[in-house]
């Protein structure tokens, strides 16, 4: 058994689905100190004990889009003594718990933390696939990749081996620590039975994005959508509040298609259930942008950076013609393989 301190981002959801698929495997024999902030702490803290709230970084959004000034003064104001105070407590925490190994999903204070204490550090994401990824994009997005590209680093700099998530047509160039797998999945989506149902599912990461309602209705379609933290119906739409529960899995799993932004994980659940995706990515947000073109790429759904009645339609009118996400991927077997390996490694020298 290792002790295990593992750093989660706490920006949206994503990384918290996504990291639980590892916790819920590395709990069955291991020791698990979990550290992060924001959404990411209230989903996490539900489903498992050990888990700490500390200040991470956060994004200010608006009108879909993420607003550069306002998110740095408001990741500024967290320099204070108040949090220095809460840094402190939760480090003198984890040094009580005594991790042998960090695993850290773009979170800065557990790298930092492996880096002052020398102790391994793995890094498990699909952001590195933005660092050592082979792919191409339009040079109006270079500027967002830079400065994409130096937030990932700062994150999580220097780890002893990354894990990388990606999908299935993407190509990494794999060192000696450097190793690509297939998405992580939850149990509930590997385990669903989807079917074609009459209505499309509708996912937004951000609650900023409130032209989509006014465009939605005008389509002859029924909608259902998540991410905006209410429960009612207007028209053909169905408000619904995101949960864990079955009914948010049989929503997406039984719809004909789905409209999100372009965060990895719901991408990739959506394409393990081969579901058509019409992507719209947060603006200045480049990794989902990355996301979005593979849709495109592949025929797989289209992406736009700005939703209009007649796209929608163009979009609706071809679901036949995407291309059905085929992939071998039937757990996450892969990945889990390759953290024992390392465990074991670094838990014995």
């Amino acid at each position: 058994m290792a002790r295990i301190l593992y750093g989660i981002n706490g920006v949206g959801l994503g990384h918290a689905i996504r990291s639980s698929v590892v916790l819920d495997y590395l709990s069955k024999e291991h020791e698990i100190f979990i550290l992060t902030s924001n959404r990411a702490y209230s989903h996490l803290n539900k489903y498992y004990d050990n888990t700490h709230n500390i200040e991470g970084v956060e994004l200010v959004f608006k009108k879909n889009e993420i607003v550069n000034m306002p998110t740095i003064f408001r990741n500024v104001r967290k320099v204070s003594k108040k949090n220095i105070d809460k840094f402190n407590f939760i480090k003198r925490k984890i040094d009580k718990f005594k991790p042998q190994i960090v695993i850290s999903d773009v979170e800065f204070f557990s790298g930092w933390y492996s880096r002052k204490n020398n102790i391994p550090l793995i890094s498990i994401d699909n952001q590195h696939y933005l660092i050592f990824g082979d792919y191409k994009f339009p040079s109006k997005y270079s500027w967002q990749h830079s400065k994409t590209k130096m937030i990932i680093e700062l994150l999580t700099k220097k780890a002893n081996y990354y894990l990388i998530t990606t999908f299935l047509k993407n190509k990494i160039k794999e060192k000696d620590n450097i190793f690509c797998s297939p998405p992580l999945i939850r149990d509930s989506v590997l385990n669903a039975k989807p079917s074609n149902g009459d209505y499309i599912f509708v996912y937004q990461s951000t609650k900023s994005y409130e032209k989509l309602f006014s465009i939605l209705k005008s389509v002859n379609e029924k909608f259902i959508i998540y991410g905006f933290d209410r429960t009612s119906q207007e028209g053909n739409l169905t408000f619904k509040r995101f949960n864990e529960d079955k009914e948010f899995i049989d929503d997406l799993s039984n719809s004909k298609a789905v409209i999100s932004n372009g965060g990895f994980t719901l991408i990739s659940e959506a394409l393990y259930l081969k579901k058509p995706i019409l992507v719209i990515p947060i603006k200045k947000h480049f990794e989902q942008v990355i996301n979005g073109l593979y849709v495109k790429q592949w025929n797989h759904g289209e992406m736009y950076d700005d939703l209009t009645f007649d796209r929608i339609r163009s979009f609706i009118n071809k679901l036949k013609e995407y291309k059905k996400y085929t992939t071998p991927q039937k757990d996450n077997k892969a990945l889990f393989k390759k953290l024992d390996q390392i465990i074991k490694k670094e838990c014995k020298a």
